[in-house]
């Protein structure tokens, strides 16, 4: 098996996902740099080498791009399409010129081809631009992340008013994936630069639907916790006043086209992946019953 990247280029660190694979690669003991926007905290301190910018300014991606070995690429949840190809582009382009060795994709969420939806037919055009540039690259698709449930917008509802809320329908089963499993996944990656080229869908270890999940958060949170299916119309309103109108439009859009698919779509099998990314994902009820659900809803702990 080759040896793990001297060196990773982590997009997107300041954030969730971004911060848990610099995190994950850094303890697999790979020299990390970061590539973090003008102003915004350095949330990592010693240790990490910083590049000021955006994806957006090819000069700068460039200049981070130099002497590393491997890219672990996100985008920023309010890209919209256009972005999507250009930040993307920007990076391939950056990490050929610098001779990189390997780009791991994160997508950030399900991408299926011929969707009709803005940002999947963005993420579709930049990964088919990935593999004809002949840069070397893995595309690792995560269903939905575990922290959704924890949200300040949907915590609050499970501790107070005993209501787990999700725009998905309440037959849909999802295998979802913590933000450390999703990263763990992207070090596997890293270890196999000889699935370049290769995509892999990525979730958790069962697929549930939403009565399950609240059923699983009713013996932890000690009280009863039913399931709403979100009308789409009031996730986009909801959604905008965190990441603005248009790319709340574009989440949505992305969502209405998930309840016209099978619902088992986000049903992901990780045995698929065991023997080339051997993960073995957290179950839902191990990575609630971790949480601090008093803290996240903003409730005073008992005494």
């Amino acid at each position: 098996m080759p040896d793990f990247p001297r060196s990773i280029l982590v997009t997107c660190a300041g954030g969730a996902q971004g911060s848990a694979i610099v995190q994950a690669c850094r303890a697999a003991g790979a020299t990390m740099r970061v590539l973090l926007r003008k102003g915004s905290p350095d949330p990592f301190g010693d240790g990490v080498n910083i590049v000021r910018g955006d994806l957006a300014d090819a000069e700068r991606v460039g200049l981070a791009c130099l002497a590393v070995d491997a890219v672990a690429l996100t985008l920023p949840l309010n890209a919209g399409p256009e972005d999507i190809l250009r930040y993307g582009r920007n990076m391939v382009d950056a990490a050929l010129e610098a001779e990189v060795k390997l780009l791991v994709f994160n997508t950030s969420g399900h991408v299926s081809r011929h969707s009709g939806t803005g940002l999947m037919e963005a993420k579709v055009e930049l990964i088919d631009y990935m593999k004809a540039s002949g840069l070397p690259s893995i595309i690792l698709k995560p269903t939905l992340y575990m922290s959704n449930v924890a949200a300040p917008w949907s915590a609050p509802a499970i501790m107070h008013q005993g209501v787990f809320a999700y725009p998905l329908p309440a037959d849909f089963q999802t295998s979802w994936i913590s933000w450390e499993d999703m990263a763990a996944y992207v070090v596997a990656a890293m270890r196999r630069p000889e699935l370049a080229g290769a995509s892999f869908d990525i979730g958790g270890p069962e697929a549930l639907t939403g009565p399950e999940m609240a059923n699983i958060l009713s013996g932890i949170v000690d009280r009863e916790v039913g399931y709403y299916p979100v009308p789409l119309a009031n996730f986009a309103a909801g959604l905008s006043a965190v990441i603005g109108k248009d790319a709340a439009d574009q989440v949505a859009a992305n969502y209405a086209w998930v309840h016209r698919q099978r619902p088992t779509l986000l049903a992901v099998d990780p045995s698929d992946t065991l023997s080339m990314l051997p993960i073995t994902p957290t179950p839902f009820a191990d990575w609630a019953k971790a949480r601090d659900w008093p803290a996240l809803a903003g409730t005073e702990r008992a005494a």
